[in-house]
Parts: C-alpha cells; sequence; structure tokens
C-alpha cells in the first residue's frame, strides 16, 4: 500500500513539473517593414504622398495560435522632425491610409507620441500584408527651411 502511495505521489509529481509542451512552444511570426519613407516637397501648401507610394508590411509565415491576432501599430518618436533652422515639422502632420490584403483589417491614422494601430489580422493568421500610403500635410510655419528633415518612428509588433 505505501509502494503505491509514494508511486502516486511521484507520478503527480511528475505531472506538476513537466511543462506542457503546447504552452512551451514559442509562437513566432516574421516581418518585413520598409526601412523608411520620404517625402519630396515642391509646394509646402499641398498635401505630399510618400515614397514609396506603396508602403507593404508583409509577414509571410506565422505560428500565432488559437484565436490570437496580430496587432501593428506605430508612433513618432519625437514630436518634430529634426532638420534645418530653429522651425521644425510637426509629428502630426503625417498621416496614412491602410489597405490589408486578405485577413485583417487596416487602420488609417495620424503619427503621434502615442502608439496608432495600423493592422490587426484575422484569429490565427498565417500570412498577411498590408499597404500603407504616408501623406504630408500642407506646413504653413513661417521660417521653416528648405533641406532633409527626418523623423524616427517605432513600430509595435502584438500577438494576442
Amino acid at each position: 500500500m505505501r509502494v503505491r502511495l509514494l508511486a502516486c505521489a511521484a507520478l503527480l509529481l511528475a505531472m506538476l513539473v513537466r511543462p506542457d509542451t503546447a504552452f512551451a512552444q514559442a509562437r513566432t511570426v516574421t516581418i518585413t517593414i520598409p526601412a523608411g519613407v520620404s517625402f519630396s516637397v515642391p509646394d509646402v501648401s499641398a498635401t505630399v504622398t510618400g515614397s514609396p507610394g506603396t508602403f507593404r508590411i508583409v509577414f509571410p509565415n506565422s505560428s500565432v495560435r488559437g484565436n490570437d491576432k496580430l496587432t501593428i501599430s506605430v508612433k513618432a518618436d519625437t514630436a518634430t522632425f529634426s532638420g534645418p533652422g530653429t522651425t521644425q515639422i510637426p509629428a502630426s502632420k503625417v498621416s496614412w491610409s491602410a489597405t490589408a490584403i486578405g485577413g485583417g483589417t487596416g487602420s488609417p491614422g495620424t503619427l503621434s507620441s502615442g502608439y496608432s494601430q495600423v493592422y490587426q489580422s484575422d484569429a490565427n493568421p498565417k500570412s498577411g500584408e498590408v499597404d500603407l500610403t504616408w501623406r504630408l500635410a500642407p506646413i504653413a510655419a513661417a521660417g521653416l527651411r528648405a533641406g532633409a528633415h527626418s523623423l524616427t518612428v517605432r513600430w509595435r509588433l502584438e500577438a494576442f
């Protein structure tokens, strides 16, 4: 009787300590995001579309499981572009439209200091794409100088 009790206790302990392989498997996704977008501004009073015209974010394979969804968000690292002169372009002058290509929803938005969603996949995505079209709104800023202005953005990728 004592041997059987010890065997049952050992089996119970082994079940509690052994990791469940379903939870131990890593969830992986490979995402390709273009390095940047540029705006050529011949007229500061007009909206300008960014280049490349189609800024495509792609994930060709994913091991996100169950009802989990993949969400892609973006934010500006600073409130303004850096560039020549003392007058800077606000990050909020940059906006995007988003078109999901199968398996999700694109969300339009405007850059800010907080994360804004650009894409959310359907549940359990195997792959997906979203095309963003970036726009720079007219800039009515006295003292703005011509030259290279830049802004760094930060991407957040989540599966939940």
